[in-house]
C-alpha cells in the first residue's frame, strides 16, 4: 500500500517555478497526498498567483513576510504536514525542479525496498546531462563533491533538491538544523541521520530535471558565483564540518584553500567577510539581513 506523502516547495520570487514544478507533480503516476507551498517574502503578486491555481490535490500555503531561509521553510512546511497526517514521508524538492511522470513512484519504491531513512532522486540538468542526487563527504577536509556517474557508489549524503525522509527518520533525528539559513543543512540532516543508524538511498530511476543555481546563481562556476551566496557556502561547509566533528586541521586547512583560491582571484573583500562571519555568530546575523534574509540564531 502506498504511504501518505507530503511533498514540502519553497519559493522565493519564483513563482513561476514554483507553479511549473506542481503542474509536473500534477501529471506523476503517484501523486503526493499533500503540498505544503512555503513562500519566503511573499508579495502579493506571488500570493495572488500561487493561490489562484487549482490542483488534484490538496495545497496549503505558509505565506511569509520575511525571507526567513531555506531551512526553516522547510521546517514550517514539515511541521505543517505531520500536523495533518503524523506519520507522512516528507518529499522536500526544489521548487526550480521538474519531476519525471515515475519520480516520486520510484522514489517511494526505493525508500521501502531498502528502509532508507534519507532516499533520494537522480538528478538531470535541462539538456538531460547528469548532475547528481547524492554526494560525497571527504573524511579529512569536510568538502563536499558531486558524483562522477549514476553506478558510484560509497556516498555519504543524499541533495536537497530531492530529498525524502521516512516517518521514523523524521521522528528520531528531527528538524532540519536553522543555523545554515542556506547550504548544507541537508549535508548536516544526512550525518545526523547516519548517526543514528539510519541509511540513506539512491532512487536512480527517479529522474527529477534541476535548474541548478537558478534562484542563487550558485552553481556559475569558479569566480563567478555571488558574493552573498560564495560567502554564507563557505561560512557553512566550515560550520558543517566543525558541528559534526572532523578533523580541525582538515577544517582549517580547506578553509585556507578556499580563501588562498578568492585571493588568487583578487577576490580579498569576499576573504574578509568568510573570516568575519565564520568568526562571530552576530555578523553572519547582520550579513544575512544586509542582504536581503531574516535569520535569527542563538547567540
Amino acid at each position: 500500500m502506498k504511504p501518505f506523502v507530503s511533498t514540502i516547495l519553497v519559493n522565493y520570487k519564483q513563482t513561476e517555478k514554483t507553479l511549473g514544478c506542481l503542474r509536473k507533480l500534477e501529471g506523476m503516476s503517484i501523486k503526493p497526498d499533500l503540498v505544503v507551498v512555503v513562500d519566503n517574502l511573499s508579495s502579493e503578486e506571488s500570493k495572488n498567483s500561487l493561490q489562484s491555481e487549482t490542483f488534484s490535490f490538496p495545497v496549503h500555503f505558509i505565506l511569509n513576510e520575511k525571507n526567513i531561509g531555506f531551512a526553516a521553510a522547510c521546517n514550517q512546511g514539515i511541521n505543517e504536514a505531520i500536523a495533518r497526517q503524523k506519520d507522512s514521508f516528507i518529499w522536500l524538492l526544489n521548487n526550480d525542479t521538474l519531476p519525471d511522470s515515475k519520480a516520486l513512484e520510484k522514489l517511494i519504491d526505493k525508500a521501502m525496498e531498502t528502509g532508507a531513512g534519507i532516499t533520494g532522486s537522480l538528478i538531470q540538468k535541462p539538456n538531460g546531462d547528469f548532475s547528481g542526487g547524492v554526494g560525497f563527504i571527504h573524511p579529512f577536509f569536510g568538502s563536499v563533491r558531486r558524483p562522477r556517474g549514476p553506478k558510484e557508489t560509497g556516498f555519504n549524503y543524499v541533495e536537497g533538491s530531492s530529498f525524502l525522509i521516512s516517518p521514523r527518520c523524521l521522528s528520531q533525528v528531527g528538524l532540519l538544523s536553522e543555523d545554515f539559513f542556506l547550504y548544507f543543512e541537508e549535508t548536516d540532516y544526512c550525518v545526523r541521520a547516519r548517526k543514528k543508524d539510519f541509511t540513506i538511498a539512491w532512487a536512480t530511476e527517479s529522474i527529477v530535471i534541476h535548474d541548478i543555481g537558478s534562484s542563487t546563481g550558485g552553481d556559475l562556476g569558479l569566480g563567478k558565483v555571488p558574493y552573498f551566496i560564495d560567502c554564507l557556502a563557505v561560512r557553512n561547509r566550515i560550520h558543517f564540518a566543525r558541528k559534526n566533528g572532523f578533523p580541525l586541521a582538515g577544517v582549517f586547512s580547506g578553509l585556507l584553500i578556499s580563501l588562498m583560491l578568492r585571493a588568487k582571484r583578487f577576490q580579498f573583500g569576499r576573504i574578509f567577510k568568510i573570516l568575519q562571519i565564520t568568526l562571530s555568530t552576530k555578523a553572519l546575523k547582520k550579513f544575512i539581513i544586509k542582504n536581503g534574509g531574516h535569520y535569527e540564531l542563538d547567540a
